[in-house]
Order: C-alpha cells, then structure tokens, then sequence
C-alpha cells in the first residue's frame, strides 16, 4: 500500500536553460553520441525504420533480373527515466543559511545527473559479453602485475585487425573509452620504442593524455566497464570480484544515439522541503554492431 505523507509533490518543469543545458551537454563520451532524428521523437520515445537490405551483387550475370521489394522493420524504443535520490533541506536551513541551499542542493543533483548519464552511456553501449562476432571483446596479453596483464600497442593493433571484419561504412568513427588501467598501461608499454621513435606522437606528455593511434579516437572517463572470468560484463556499479577485470569500451559514433526529452524537479515544499532531479531520455546503440570491449587479462 503506498504511504500517504502530508504536504503535496508538485512536478514543475525546470527552468527552459536547464534542458537546453542537459540536451547540449557534452562531456567525454556524451559528445560523441549522436543525436536522434527529429522526426523520429514521439512523445513514448524514438521510431526507428530498417530496410532489410536483400540486394545481390553478380558477375557477368547473363540471367534477367527480377526485381525484388525491399521490406522493412519498425521499432520503438521507450524512453528511459532518470532520477536522483531526494535531498532534504528543512525550514531552519532555508531561511537562516547566509546562502540559497535549495538553488545549491540542485545543482549538486544536475552535477551527479551528468556524472550518471557518462556512467550509464558507457554501460549501455558495451556489449554484455563475447558472443557477437560484430561486437569484439578481447583479452590483454601483456605483463602480469597485480593478478591482470597490462595493454599494450601489439594487443590495440590486433584489436584493430578484428574490428576492421566488422565493415563498418565510416571508420573515421571508432572510439575507444579507455580505463584508467589502460592509459597507464599504454604509457609504460615497454615497447613503444618499437612503434615511435618519440614517444610524443602518441602521448602528450604536458596534459597526460593518449593520442589517436592506428585509426582509434580515445576518450578517457574516469569510470569503465567490467567483465567476470568468463567474459560476461557485471552489472553497473558492481563490487569486484577476485576473477573481475576492468574494459576499455570500443564505440562507433554513427551507431549510438543520445536524446534528453524533458528534464523535471520533483519538489515537496512542507513541512520539509525534499528536491530532486528527473530526466526522461535515452541513450543507446541503434544497432547490435560496432561496439566492443578491450579486458584486461588473467
């Protein structure tokens, strides 16, 4: 039974600069998320058409050709909510703190809104395991230190190789989200010196970032992926095990979409006021291809 409550919830729409700012925001891996068809948007989410691409290819064909129809399939795709966890802020902090703690208290929810929306784009796109060949997820194979084995250039170019069978249209396109582990692995590759004769080619040694290297983009968030023992991605947030192992995600921009359609403040005004943030949205991969997974290895 629900738990009735004195005071009322009123669902106001924020302020119209606050879904301009969360639909224009773009920060490590949201900025290369591609926005959705206008003319896809509904009110329940996003349609997408699919033609189901039967065209033939022939040499020196001496036959007549029949012509064929081109069927479709069509999709929606619900939007997905996404809220934060209320913050209570009572009469006395309102009206004697020498600054407005309820104008703070949201921003404070808009700052972990968007730390949430990295979390889960990084989440959502990564394959949950080994099992399409369309989405590689590969071992490192470098030196064992702490129980795992380091990435190195030889592992990231024979990743390359696998992604290259994928045949995506727009290779320009490829990403990789690098986990800390990896960027501090690909800094110390012992044998970079093979690869470049100076090392600043591929790493910027005054900011500390990893330059594009063999037709990858890196991104470097701060929050990565995990996959068990037998290559199976743990849930988001997920406590390690002894046998886990953090990812790099592979992403191919033109194959992901990212739309934020409203964006409201739930407020409870009395006896105590109790603020928070939902966003109502989607962020995914239009497609089962072109995404992977880089793991470190046992």
């Amino acid at each position: 039974m629900p738990v009735t409550v004195s005071g009322q919830w009123l669902n106001q729409y924020v302020a119209p600069q606050l879904l301009k700012e969360l639909r224009d925001y773009r920060e490590g891996v949201i900025d290369i998320l591609q926005a959705a068809p206008k003319g896809a948007i509904t009110a329940d989410g996003i349609r997408w058409n699919k033609l189901l691409n039967n065209v033939e290819f022939f040499v020196n064909n001496t036959e007549p050709f029949a012509p064929k129809k081109m069927y479709g399939d069509k999709v929606l795709v619900e939007w997905e909510k996404y809220d934060t966890t209320p913050t209570e802020v009572d009469d006395a902090e309102i009206r004697y703190l020498a600054y407005d703690k309820r104008a703070e208290v949201r921003v404070r929810h808009i700052e972990r809104m968007k730390e949430g929306l990295i979390k889960h784009a990084l989440h959502k796109l990564c394959p949950s395991d080994d099992s399409n060949s369309q989405m590689p997820v590969m071992r490192t194979t470098g030196e064992l230190i702490n129980g795992r084995r380091r990435a190195t250039f030889k592992d990231l170019t024979e990743f390359l190789g696998v992604v290259r069978d994928i045949g995506v249209l727009d290779p320009s396109q490829w990403y990789i989200a690098l986990c800390p582990e990896h960027v501090v692995d690909f800094v110390l590759d012992k044998d970079a010196a093979a690869y470049f004769a100076k090392r600043e080619v591929y790493f910027d040694v005054q900011s500390g970032n990893l330059r594009s290297f063999m037709g990858f983009k890196f991104i470097e968030p701060m929050f990565c992926n995990a996959f068990d023992a037998s290559l199976n991605k743990k849930p988001k947030g997920a406590v390690l095990g002894s046998g886990d192992r953090c990812a790099s995600t592979l992403i191919y921009a033109p194959n992901t979409v990212y739309h934020i359609e409203n964006v409201r403040v739930l407020y409870k005004s009395y006896p105590i006021s109790d603020i928070s943030i939902q966003v109502c949205g989607l962020i995914d991969r239009i497609e089962d291809y072109g995404m992977g997974a880089l793991v470190s290895g046992s």
